[in-house]
């Protein structure tokens, strides 16, 4: 594929010269803008690159000098940074002496750093320039040299390629070799290295490629197996030679080769026939062509008619990504190893890496979505090198080489148990007698599971949650890393590619985790593991650090109390009881302060901050015994102070009558020199203080603080102030210190009450606190001489959880208290009794349910119990066809909202299921069909339903996630084991058999009521009602009729709307004279033998709507739209006469003049509606004769409207102004006297005068 090329090269070449390093340098960097620079960094897809020139000449002729001596000599490389680096460098032919002879400018060379054995190098040489590998064992990405198209070489590292095989695709068809094993495998330690003969083809492509004859094409495979040796010889203790006719199957010309298509078979065939199937051990063939490869088998070295069938193609078939993530990937497959990437099932065991993963049998950079990284990196994840080690071993073809290489061993691994939702450190311990050896630590999660971007979660059941990283000389490794601890990035979902694809786990789960051990051995390898494995629960958690949360200052020396959520890590299942308390400086980076070890668990500690000054600290609370941890979640302050009181604890305790002496040390800052006096604050009585010596100027100042007379004082503890006061400061720091003796009573237990019977599977234990006690040994035991102790531990607390007793057993338990001095005896001893556990299975009805084929469909069952009992343990037994299981997730969900994941895109391609998911079963397996069957163990953790309740509606959910396939579920079962017993109920209808039951035998299926027996029901169609509305408002005329169909002896009641009213009736029944409202209607009856369950319905009496008009007039004032409610008839009036309508809408056109309009029904109960409408084509005065009032309309707008009134003398009695835009204007005239008058109206457009009769 073509790669988008993101360089800028502004500057033009220069040389830097390294004169500290003399004659031996032969590297100069350059700044290159050549064609030939960029178009090398295209082929590689590289970003971002060091240029350089080498000065060829001398650099080989170094080489010559030492060849044929065998002797190391120092060479000097650039690395990552640019440094020149010094190696201990000497031949390592990866060619038979014969073909080495024959081309003698072609070499390989290896070397070890001489200033950093950290470092190492592979080199290849020949007419085509130097190929380098460089690793080192500090940094996370190895350094690759290639030279360009001119003279010039790339200098670059992984981090700065891009993608370019995102087209690539292994054909190789996988086949699992082994099945994974829970137990340590043994990797590489024999003290062996194994020589396999490599035969190696070429196609005309590949070698016109390189140059196009056969000492180029040679020349570009001895650069590849340079690279490929030095993985292989770390990882695997493998060696691979060139057999010496290497050179008769290079060929030089596309048209003569004997590869036309497919490539498997003709390499196969062209290493047989020409090399000699006796003479090779591993053959593979290179091409130059589309980005693919095809190991043919997994597991074919040394057999005939396999070991000869992988190809690697590429469309730039050189460089570091073609020699690794092809080549070595597909003779890892040669090798024995299958694919590690998950994001889709291939059934082998060994997908432990989430989504493409980044290890050579990964995918990384061709997974589209489920890419984690851009690119693979340069090793071989635990399972390849476990599944390559089991082949080799049933393997004879290799030539065996022993070397002087002691394997490192390690220390075993403990498994623990953590706090859901909580980060974690893993931290290795190994060794090896070889001093020079260079350890390197890769802890890689080994849980096998369907793992893609989308599926990647905190709730994901299974798979794996954390991504693999590359050999580190730390043995410690962070879950998340520790930036992300930092900044609170503890989960994360829907990862993308190059984020961190880490995330910790809120649901309960195991993780387990190999330790993998490399010891970079030159000349062959050791490599060692050990397994184990962190049990994720979601009874505790998550464990967080409560302050120092937000930014804040505080002095150096100065005493600060850390608060942290305990979030139950100290029960019997973590039993978390200390916690160390440690301090970075540098912002989480490291943490190499510890502030306090071996604390109480308690949630709050007081410790004294060092003199150290910063902006950047940060706390993390670990526990002392396990490896789950919390950090605080802000950056503080440490500010420095002229005085500092160092003691390293604040706590402290003094066996009476002994004396205590307690060292510390005066530290100043500030150049602050005044005499500071010591003394204590708050001694109680008896107590005595003594300094030595009493003062202290100079910094770093030893000072013993000594308590005595102890025997004098009252045991207690006390808060002691240690003051030192100077003229112009005084600096405290406050001590606990606890006064003990060896006085102790007997502790007085509380719970469980002695005797106690019935009592849970998990108890709570709690006893009264001792006054000389500061910790508890508690013992449980089923005997009472406590010959058989089941469990003890030592407690801070006054209680004590413990998990999982035997049910019906009799226990004994007893409580000794302790201190610092001494310990007390254990008191009286409680017994108590386990309650029984009973188990029921319930199976689904309703089945089958078909899943369909088209769509994602998501189908449930349900399963209901009734009794309310805890749980200890839930079993699911599953029957279900599907013709492609990884499209599906089946989860359980109890009544209470948990749930389960049973199995989540499992098995891949394969079908059905026919098994029993228990918690306590080995991991399933995936087979044929079908593909899960028997015992198995469900992703998820069914103990997350223990201690709930059973009662409610079990749910099981079936989700198909993609279309095409289909199924259906054809059994569902649930078996529920409870605290106590499950009372009878033979007829299945909820209401047990030992006592509530009265009616025996129910037939299943019938409802029933709270004594078992049956409730019978009338049927629906039984009643025929009618209900008549009030003739009209308030005339309480409505009425009820009810008829039977079915003739029985009825009681009926009614009531409502002020009505109570009771009767008997076997067919007909009516209530009249009933007011409009809503009634309640209840009928029971019985036949003699059978009584029915009451039927009530609601009746409701209407009575007439209110007449409701509503009359729009129309813009030119002569039509009224009329719309009618509450009547299906009405009767318009206008000027009295009449018309019948029966549509709720009418129009009324108008007459000039006067308009009464009045609108009613045949029922007076519903009102009326009346209005009046005048119609004008010229001004109009109106009424007239008036008495009170008179309007005057103009008909029409006009403007400067002027109404005068006169007495027929011609006197002006009255005057008014029509309103600008109106036509109408309402004049008093109570006021005048009655008679005649002259009303004129005058306007800009009209002039009229009218005779107004006044009464």
């Amino acid at each position: 594929m073509k790669a988008n090329l993101r360089l800028l090269f502004a500057i033009p070449i220069f040389f830097l010269s390294f004169s500290g390093f003399g004659q031996d340098v032969f590297w100069q960097q350059t700044t290159s803008t050549t064609s030939k620079v960029s178009g090398k960094l295209q082929k590689l897809s590289v970003l971002d690159a060091k240029t350089y020139t080498l000065n060829d000449k001398d650099f080989l002729a170094r080489l010559e000098n030492k060849s044929s001596s065998k002797q190391s000599q120092v060479l000097y490389f650039p690395d990552e940074d640019g440094n020149l680096m010094p190696f201990n460098v000497q031949e390592s032919s990866v060619m038979a002496p014969e073909l080495a002879k024959r081309y003698p400018n072609i070499k390989s060379y290896k070397g070890v750093g001489a200033a950093d054995r950290s470092k190492s190098i592979r080199f290849s040489v020949s007419s085509k320039g130097v190929q380098s590998m460089m690793v080192d064992a500090k940094s996370s990405e190895a350094t690759f040299m290639q030279k360009s198209d001119g003279e010039e070489y790339i200098l670059y590292t992984r981090k700065t390629t891009d993608v370019v095989d995102a087209d690539f695709i292994c054909d190789t068809k996988e086949l699992s070799l082994s099945s994974k094993n829970a137990s340590t495998a043994r990797l590489v330690d024999d003290q062996v290295l194994r020589k396999y003969r490599v035969a190696i083809s070429a196609t005309g492509e590949y070698t016109a490629y390189h140059g196009g004859t056969k000492a180029d094409a040679l020349a570009a495979i001895n650069a590849t197996l340079t690279r490929i040796n030095m993985v292989f010889e770390t990882d695997l203790g493998v060696t691979l030679e060139l057999v010496a006719n290497t050179d008769a199957v290079i060929y030089t010309s596309a048209t003569t080769d004997p590869y036309t298509g497919n490539l498997n078979t003709q390499v196969q065939s062209t290493l047989t026939s020409v090399i000699g199937a006796a003479n090779y051990d591993i053959g593979h063939l290179l091409n130059e062509d589309t980005n693919g490869g095809d190991a043919g088998f997994i597991g074919s070295v040394c057999k005939d008619a396999q070991k000869g069938s992988a190809y690697s193609s590429g469309t730039t078939p050189e460089g570091d990504l073609f020699d690794l993530d092809f080549v070595a990937h597909e003779m890892g497959h040669q090798l024995g190893a299958n694919h590690t990437w998950s994001f889709e099932s291939e059934g082998t065991q060994v997908q432990a890496e989430p989504g493409s993963g980044t290890t050579i049998m990964g995918y990384a950079g061709i997974s589209g979505v489920n890419n984690v990284a851009s690119n693979g990196q340069d090793y071989f994840h635990y399972y390849s090198i476990k599944q390559i080690s089991e082949y080799l071993a049933t393997t004879s073809c290799a030539t065996e080489i022993p070397i002087v290489n002691t394997p490192p061993s390690i220390i075993g691994l403990p498994d623990y148990t953590i706090p859901m939702g909580t980060p974690f450190v893993l931290e290795g311990n190994a060794s090896d007698t070889d001093v020079s050896d260079i350890l390197t630590y890769t802890w890689e999660q080994v849980d096998d599971g369907v793992v893609t971007n989308t599926t990647f979660g905190p709730t994901n059941p299974s798979g794996a949650t954390f991504r693999s990283q590359k050999p580190s000389v730390s043995p410690s490794r962070y879950f998340p890393k520790l930036s992300s601890v930092i900044s609170g990035n503890l989960t994360q979902s829907n990862p993308v590619v190059n984020s961190a694809w880490e995330t910790l786990s809120t649901v309960e789960r195991d993780l387990n985790f190999a330790l993998t051990v490399r010891d970079n051995g030159v000349g062959g390898g050791q490599v060692v593991s050990d397994l184990m494995k962190i049990s994720v629960v979601e009874t505790a958690g998550p464990f967080l650090v409560l302050s120092q949360n937000t930014t804040a200052s505080f002095e150096a020396g100065s005493s600060q109390e850390i608060l942290w959520d305990v979030a139950n890590t100290t029960n019997s299942t973590i039993n978390a009881q200390l916690v160390d308390i440690l301090l970075s400086t540098d912002g989480g980076l490291t943490f190499t302060t510890t502030l306090a070890q071996d604390v109480a668990n308690d949630g709050a500690h007081t410790v004294l901050l060092p003199n150290v000054v910063t902006t950047q600290a940060r706390i993390m609370v670990k526990a002392s015994s396990n490896v789950f941890f919390a950090v605080n979640e802000a950056n503080f302050s440490i500010t420095s102070s002229a005085i500092v009181l160092n003691f390293s604890e604040l706590e402290y305790f003094i066996c009476q009558p002994s004396d205590l002496i307690i060292p510390f040390t005066y530290e100043t800052n500030g150049g602050f020199s005044e005499e500071a006096t010591f003394s204590v604050s708050g001694l109680p009585t008896g107590l005595t203080a003594s300094f030595s010596p009493a003062t202290a100027t100079a910094n770093g100042t030893l000072v013993d603080l000594t308590f005595s007379n102890s025997g004098a004082a009252a045991v207690g503890v006390y808060q002691l102030g240690v003051v030192a006061t100077s003229a112009s400061i005084t600096k405290q720091v406050s001590l606990t210190v606890s006064v003990e003796n060896t006085s102790f009573t007997p502790v007085l237990l509380i719970a469980p009450t002695d005797a106690a019977v019935d009592a849970g599977i998990n108890q709570v234990f709690e006893w009264q606190e001792e006054p000389s006690g500061t910790t508890y040994d508690i013992e449980i035991a089923t005997d009472a001489a406590f010959t058989n102790v089941v469990e003890s531990a030592n407690v801070l607390v006054t209680t004590y959880t413990s998990l999982g007793f035997i049910p019906n057993t009799t226990y004994y338990w007893r409580v000794k208290p302790k201190n610092n001095c001494g310990e007390g005896v254990f008191g009286n001893a409680f017994s108590f009794t386990t309650t029984n556990i009973d188990c029921k299975i319930v199976s689904a009805k309703s089945l089958p349910i078909t899943i369909s084929s088209s769509g994602s469909p998501t189908i449930s069952s349900t399963i209901s119990f009734i009794e309310d009992l805890p749980l200890s343990d839930v079993n699911v037994m599953l029957d279900l066809t599907h013709s492609y299981l990884a499209d599906l997730t089946v989860t359980l969900t109890s009544p209470e909202g948990t749930t389960v994941v049973l199995m989540a895109n499992s098995c891949g391609e394969n079908r059905n299921v026919n098994a029993t998911f228990d918690q306590s079963a080995s991991s399933f397996v995936c087979g044929t069909n079908p593909a899960i069957s028997g015992l198995v163990k469900p992703l998820g953790s069914l103990n997350a339903f223990n201690g709930e309740s059973s009662k409610g509606d079990w749910v099981l959910t079936i989700s198909d996630g993609a279309g095409g396939d289909g199924g259906s579920l054809n059994g569902f079962s649930l078996e529920l084991c409870v605290e106590g017993l499950f009372r009878p109920d033979a007829d299945n209808d909820g209401v047990f058999d030992d006592g509530d039951d009265m009616c025996l035998g129910t037939p299943e299926g019938l409802e029933v009521d709270t004594q078992g027996c049956p409730l019978y029901y009338f049927e629906p169609s039984n009643f025929e009602v009618a209900l008549n509305s009030e003739s009209c408002r308030t005339n309480d005329d409505g009425a009820i009729a009810i008829t039977a169909n079915t003739s029985l002896a009825y009681t009926i009641a009614v009531t409502g709307n002020g009505v109570d009213e009771t009767s008997n009736f076997t067919t007909t029944y009516t209530l009249g004279d009933l007011a409009s409202g809503a009634y309640e209607v209840c009928i029971t009856g019985t036949d003699g033998v059978v009584t029915y369950e009451e039927y009530c319905f609601d009746a409701v009496v209407t009575q007439p709507d209110n007449l409701e008009v509503f009359a729009v007039l129309s813009d030119d004032g002569k039509n009224v739209d009329l719309n009618l409610l509450g009547a299906e008839e009405y009767i318009v009036r206008l000027n009295g006469v009449a018309q019948t309508v029966i549509s709720p809408s009418y129009k009324v056109a108008l007459a000039n003049g006067v308009n009464t309009l009045k609108v009613e029904t045949n029922l007076p109960c519903q009102g009326s509606f009346e209005m009046e409408y005048i119609v004008l084509d010229k001004p109009f005065v109106y009424p007239n004769p008036a008495s009170d009032k008179v309007q005057i309309f103009t008909g029409i707008v006009t403007t400067n409207n002027v109404v005068n009134i006169f007495a027929l003398n011609g006197r002006l009695v009255k005057t008014s102004t029509i309103p600008e835009g109106t036509t109408e204007l309402t004049i008093s005239v109570n006021d005048l006297p009655s008679g005649v008058y002259l009303l004129k109206l005058q306007s800009d457009h009209l002039t009229e005068t009218f005779k107004l009769i006044k009464q």
